[in-house]
């Protein structure tokens, strides 16, 4: 459940942003229609999934109409949801280049998929390119850091 949550609420971050993007050149905004439309394909499929895999569990004679409720997957889906909005919220007050390391670290650290110095490779890196793409491709101005 907690993974069809977070899929909803990618699809709705999508959807914020493709409202964000409307006042954009349309240069600029043809990147965030592509990654909007990307991550709602893909929260789709991971709803689907999760749908499958209970019709599959009760093909085996789990039949219940929602499986056991996980309150550790329902909290780990609501925060990071909570995370997401924030993290949209915190570029317009603090800045791109100190809200993005900070989700990023936050959820590599908190969830811990890989050693902690990829953490911190990968957190520069994606860093540094959508800043680039940002800056120099789309030459959009956004707010980089508190007071700029």
């Amino acid at each position: 459940m907690g993974r069809i949550l977070v899929a909803i609420a990618a699809i709705a971050l999508a959807v914020f942003f493709r409202v964000e993007a409307a006042d954009y050149r349309i240069a600029a905004s043809r990147l965030p229609d592509v990654v909007g439309a990307v991550l709602i394909l893909l929260s789709v499929m991971l709803i689907v999934q999760v749908l499958m895999s209970w019709r599959k569990a009760s093909a085996q004679g789990e039949l219940t109409i929602f499986p056991k409720v996980e309150p550790r997957a329902i909290l780990l889906g609501v925060a990071f949801i909570v995370l997401i909005f924030a993290y949209a919220w915190s570029i317009q007050t603090i800045g791109y280049l100190v809200a993005t390391p900070v989700f990023l670290l936050v959820v590599l650290v908190v969830l811990r998929p890989i050693h902690w110095l990829w953490t911190i490779v990968i957190t520069a890196t994606v860093t540094l390119v959508i800043w680039a793409i940002f800056i120099y491709f789309l030459k959009m101005p956004i707010l980089l850091y508190p007071g700029s």
